[in-house]
């Protein structure tokens, strides 16, 4: 892992630009592939009777989102290279506490801002357009304001900054926030019904878990976990 980031060291700024670009749309068409197969799949644990049409307006801002992803992909690189973000490189142990660390550290940070995102003030202005997706489509992930993926953008890079994490963890990080959100905005449940009656597992946030944040918004604010929906009492 240490020759990878080596690598990306290594880049000219215009090298990494590009770089980004396409790592962020190649995620997002990962995003959008997969979403397909899980529907395929499991389309028997159907949540939603039928899918949120595309429009193009979805299309746009979807795109706008990728640009953005690319933009803080480039944002942190700089930050790196500066020292500003410091990347290690430990036994495998450790990278797998830093990616629990990561996980657990975003999902409050976006609990809190989701949470703030649907504040009268602010919801008609910021979040609402993604709620008109009442359903879901294969590209609902990435229907946001600009302003929301910059500031997820940046509660990320925040955290970075905060604490040093290997780069195996911001990796792997990378991939669970797709997969997750993927998850989430897949229209079927993919995990078996006892997934929910074990105390450990019922914990991770499933896609049930984040539809019924689309159908009651005032609940379920949560991401990666229903930790901070249990404790603050928004879990629906």
């Amino acid at each position: 892992m240490s020759r990878l980031f080596d690598w990306f060291a290594s880049f000219s700024l215009a090298e990494w630009i590009m770089f980004s670009l396409v790592g962020n749309f190649a995620l997002f068409d990962w995003s959008v592939v997969l979403c397909g197969w899980i529907r395929r799949m499991f389309g028997e644990n159907r949540l939603f009777d039928a899918a949120q049409p595309v429009t193009r307006g979805d299309v746009v801002l979807a795109v706008v989102a990728t640009l953005l992803n690319s933009l803080v992909a480039v944002a942190g690189w700089l930050l790196w290279q500066r020292g500003w973000v410091q990347i290690t490189h430990p036994a495998w142990w450790r990278s797998a506490v830093d990616v629990v660390i990561f996980l657990i550290a975003m999902d409050l940070g976006m609990y809190v801002f989701h949470r703030l995102a649907h504040h009268p003030w602010i919801y008609p202005w910021l979040h609402a357009r993604h709620h008109t997706h009442v359903s879901v489509n294969a590209i609902s992930l990435f229907v946001l304001h600009p302003l929301e993926v910059l500031g997820f953008g940046s509660l990320m890079l925040s955290v970075m900054m905060l604490v040093p994490l290997s780069g195996t963890a911001v990796l792997a990080y990378l991939v669970l926030n797709v997969l997750f959100g993927t998850l989430g905005h897949a229209r079927v449940e993919p995990f078996p019904e006892w997934w929910s009656q074990n105390r450990l597992l019922r914990e991770i946030g499933s896609s049930s878990f984040h539809a019924g944040h689309h159908q009651h918004p005032t609940n379920n604010f949560g991401f990666y976990t229903q930790i901070w929906d249990r404790l603050l009492g928004t879990l629906k």
